[in-house]
């Protein structure tokens, strides 16, 4: 018996890295999973991989910088599994570049997916969650954003607007988490080097900008991790299972930091 039997969580940027992680460990709590990505072959494969676990998987194409496609979304989720426990508000990008050199469609890019797209699927599914009826614990739903360590305070000169959307990410929760009390909890979760596709993204786009070996910038950050490794997908996955559990039911407005040791407050 899992800690999430009968609950049904739709994830954002399913298809890789964090998102798949997310829908694996849900999944092996008994959760139902809605895998949504602009990736639908990543989607469906994830999804294969969800119902082999012998846990219910719907695999949805959409995205989110369109509000359309957000409620088309939402919509789908509830027409296939009646309700929307568990929001995992994960999609994300980054590109690397110096701070004089970002332009206008750099910029945008980046607010788009991991600032505006965030608060319009948050609201998408906090309006479900609101008229849905409890579960057992006295709550509509949970809502969690992946945030980061980059939008914790600190200068990051060379992924400036990535800092800045994620720490834009940690606003919303706390204002989400006060609007939408006492029925729906909104929490955050900040990962730090995290062994995914992105960071292999940064490695490259970073290694380029300052003529560094592949790898190289990699090794340089998860040298001074406390814990001795560097973090996998599945640690954060651990979390968000966490906060979404039954253990974490009084949890709201928090911003949580899994990165190791990386950063310490």
């Amino acid at each position: 018996m899992g800690t999430l039997d009968g609950k049904v969580a739709l994830i954002t940027g399913a298809a890789g890295g964090i998102g798949r992680a997310m829908a694996l460990r849900f999944a092996t709590e008994g959760a139902g999973v809605v895998l949504v990505d602009l990736d639908e072959a990543g989607a469906s494969a994830v999804a294969a991989e969800v119902t082999a676990l012998g846990a219910r998987a719907l695999p949805v194409r959409a995205d989110l910088t369109r509000n359309a496609e957000i409620r088309s979304m939402a919509d789908q989720a509830v027409a296939h599994f009646g309700r929307i426990d568990v929001l995992l508000n994960n999609a994300g990008v980054i590109r690397v570049e110096r701070l004089l050199d970002v332009t206008e469609e750099h910029w945008d890019f980046i607010f788009s997916v991991n600032t505006r797209a965030v608060f319009f699927v948050l609201q998408a599914v906090a309006r479900q969650m609101l008229d849905q009826e409890p579960g057992a614990d006295g709550r509509r739903g949970r809502i969690i954003n992946t945030a980061s360590i980059a939008g914790r305070p600190g200068g990051r000169p060379l992924f400036a607007p990535y800092a800045a959307s994620k720490a834009a990410v940690i606003s919303i929760t706390h204002s989400a988490a006060v609007a939408l009390a006492p029925s729906v909890t909104v929490n955050a979760i900040c990962p730090g080097a995290v062994e995914t596709p992105m960071w292999e993204q940064i490695d490259a786009e970073w290694g380029e900008l300052e003529g560094r070996q592949k790898g190289e910038v990699w090794r340089e950050r998860i040298a001074p991790i406390p814990l001795g490794r560097p973090q996998r997908a599945e640690d954060v996955a651990g979390v968000a299972a966490f906060l979404a559990g039954p253990d974490g039911g009084y949890m709201t407005g928090q911003a949580v930091t899994v990165d190791g040791g990386l950063v310490m407050s």
